[in-house]
Formats: C-alpha cells, structure tokens, sequence
C-alpha cells in the first residue's frame, strides 16, 4: 500500500510539472507578441483598426508588457531586451512631452496614436495607473543599467535629483506625478469607473516605494522622503478597500457613477497584486481577503457563463460580474477574457512558491501547482492557433473583440515564467 501511495505521489508530482505549451509553442506567442512593438518604442494594443479600433499605444498595456521585458533584461542581460527597452524610453520621452490638448495633464492620458500625438477624442482621463506601472518598468531597468555601471544612460534618460522637467527624466516625472496625483479620482483601468481604485491605489504605493529606493541611490534624499510618506499615506487609503463584513476586496471606493459592481468585485484586484512585486507587499498572496475574492469571482463566473457551465475546477474568468462590455459595444454581455484566465493561473503558481518557500513540497503545494496548470490549460484550449483575441465568448468559448491583444500574450507569458520560476525553485531546493 505505501508503495502504491509512493508511486501516485510521483505521478503526481510529473503531472503537475509537465508543461503546457512547449518550447515552440512559446516562441510563437512570443512571435505574435512582439510583432505588436515597434522600432519606434510604441506598443499598440491590438492591431484592430475597427470593430474594435485598438489601434494605439495604450500607456497601461504598454508599461505591463514592458515590465515583463525590464524582468527578463534584469535576469538575463539580453541585448534585444536591452534595444526594446531604450527604445521604448525614447517613446516615453516623446509622449510625456506631447501637447495636452484635454486640460488634463498629459501623464494623466490613457493612449496616442503611433504618431505621438495624444488620442483626441472624448474618452475616460485621466487615468492615472499607467505612470506609476511605467515608473516600476523603468525603475528595474535603471536599476539593472545601474548595477552594470551605466550611470550616465540613467542621467540622461531616466533620473536627475532636479524638478526641471526638460532633464529630471522619464522616470521622475512619472514619480512627481503619481506623488501630487495619486489622492485624486479618476478613471479605473477599464476606463468606466470614475473614483478610488484598489488597482490604481496598489501600483502608485509600489512605484513611490520603488521610486524611493532609487532616489536615495542617486542621493535624491529629499524625493525619497517624499515618495515613501506618500507611499505610506496610499496605505491608509487601500485598507478601505478591505469589506470586513464579507470578506472581500473592493475594486472602487462607493459611491462613484459608472457600473455598480456585485460587492464591488472585479478581477482587477487579482491583477493588481500579483504586478506588486517586491518583499514590501502590501498584501500576501495568502491573504485570506484575497482568497475570498478569488473564491467569489469564480463562484460567479461559473453560474454567469454557460461555456462555464461544464467546467470542474478551474473555470473562465472575466472582469467582473454583470460586465456589459462584449469587445464590440458596452451594451452587450461581458465574456471571459484571456487576460484574466491567465491571470488567475499566474496567481495559483505564484501562492505555490510562496507556499514551497514556507514549507516545502506538501499536498497544498502540489495542489496550487495543478490549480495553475488547469487555468492555463483553458487558456490553451480557448487559442488553438495560440494567436488570441480579447475575449471569449461567454456561450460558444469562439474568440472576439480585438484581435491579437498585447495584453493577451503579456498576461499568457508571465503566467508561463511564473510557473518556470517555479520549476527552477524546486529543483534547487
């Protein structure tokens, strides 16, 4: 009988470490990724000119995907990491420079066309989570370029201990910005909700505290001070957000217009956490608050959607219960999206190295393991061809909305390396 035990622990163990997509099929996600990022730095969000019209650089998707860029540059040193980065930094530049046509400032613009020009039209600003995503991009670049000697690249392009905004660089402006602005309302990261997000909220908190650590390094003390007291204010702030009545995480502070959220719940709170990486997280990853709010996601989207229906375990994930956005128009039926399902498998590989850190290689950690395999693999499912869209549809699984989304293989790769990172732990261990 031990043996028997022995012998399915070890199959088990093999089953829950082999790998989704294979090497080739990773470097055609990488493939279709990077054909989104131009030689000029820009990132469009999706090659769709029309029904969706994605076709601009969206400061948020841009930030995400170069955030998973400055990660690998700081691991590995690659010289093509190296290139999309500093030309992205010369993107950056251009645009925080760009005219402000709106009266809002131009930090606080959620996308330009690929010409550099600020997006003209009516839209939800501003919104002010992609400075401080950008600044936490930018900061692990700079502090890569940093420990490699390059002071001068980070002087010229991203940190003077000045407030000229002709030469403080790319980095402190963005720091400056979400120091004066972060209090204020303004749109959340699906551009509906006009208020105080937890999503914002997290992200402005870990690029000051990361803003911090560089301006003492580049004897910029008195900004360090600064950042980090605005830092620690922000928290006060975000532990509104906790519901102690129901255990959950709110995404938007009420009342506010826009939709009105079932208990205020919306996967972006899931994303938010997993993107606030440092040892100075303001909440775990086993937080019982966000074990709860992963839980009643679920719960909802496996009664919402009938392609669910079926479903045992890991289900499709969408923004938020009741969405009405459906690719195409925001009067529809909201679907599942393959930003979210990756995102939830990303978060599940994420508690089991946390969970392997503290104890080792228990059932509790081979289970998360095979909970992140299960949301990958419906990712899989979902994209035969491994090209995907923005959403899936919530009846037939067929794909829709923007076609090849940035953000889409972004959330699929970090989800991958989450898991890799994990697979490398493990056999150091």
């Amino acid at each position: 009988m031990r043996w028997i035990s022995g012998c399915f622990l070890l199959f088990f163990q093999a089953m829950a470490f082999s790998s989704i997509y294979s090497a080739q099929e990773q470097a055609q996600l990488e493939l279709f990724w990077t054909k989104n990022m131009f030689d000029s730095g820009a990132i469009i969000a999706s090659p769709s000119r029309q029904a969706p019209d994605y076709y601009y650089d969206w400061v948020r998707d841009s930030a995400i995907a170069m955030g998973l860029i400055s990660q690998r540059f700081q691991a590995s040193r690659g010289d093509e990491d190296k290139q999309r980065l500093t030309r992205y930094v010369d993107w950056v530049e251009r645009t925080q420079n760009a005219m402000a046509p709106h009266g809002v400032d131009i930090l606080g613009e959620p996308k330009f066309h690929l010409s550099g020009a600020v997006y003209s039209g009516a839209w939800g600003r501003p919104q002010n989570d992609g400075p401080a995503l950008r600044a936490m991009a930018l900061i692990r670049f700079a502090k890569t370029l940093l420990d490699d000697g390059d002071n001068h690249y980070v002087a010229t392009h991203l940190y003077q201990a000045n407030l000229d905004p002709s030469s403080m660089g790319a980095i402190k402006k963005d720091l400056e910005y979400t120091a004066h602005h972060w209090q204020e309302e303004n749109f959340d990261l699906w551009e509906e909700v006009y208020g105080h997000h937890f999503f914002t909220a997290l992200l402005q908190r870990r690029a000051l505290i990361d803003g911090a650590a560089l301006a003492e390094r580049l004897s910029d003390g008195t900004a360090a001070a600064f950042y980090r007291k605005q830092a620690q204010v922000i928290e006060l702030r975000l532990r509104q957000h906790f519901n102690p009545d129901n255990g959950l995480i709110e995404a938007s502070l009420s009342p506010h217009p826009g939709p009105q959220k079932w208990k205020e719940l919306d996967t972006a709170v899931v994303l938010a956490v997993l993107l606030d990486k440092g040892e100075d997280r303001f909440i775990a990853l086993d937080n019982p608050y966000l074990k709860n709010t992963v839980d009643a996601l679920k719960t909802n989207f496996a009664t919402e959607y009938p392609i669910n229906y079926s479903k045992k375990g890991a289900v499709l994930f969408g923004r938020y219960p009741g969405d009405t956005y459906d690719g195409y128009h925001t009067d529809g039926q909201g679907n599942p999206w393959f930003i979210l399902t990756a995102t939830i498998a990303e978060y599940y590989y994420r508690l089991a190295t946390q969970t392997f850190s503290k104890k080792g290689e228990t059932p509790l950690f081979l289970d998360m393991v095979q909970k992140g395999d299960a949301y990958l693999q419906l990712v899989k499912e979902h994209s035969p061809e491994l090209q995907m869209k923005e959403q899936i549809n919530w009846k037939t699984g067929i794909q829709q909305g923007a076609e090849s989304l940035t953000w889409s293989y972004t959330a699929v790769l970090s989800a991958i390396e989450a898991k890799q990172s994990l697979e490398m732990l493990r056999a150091v261990a």
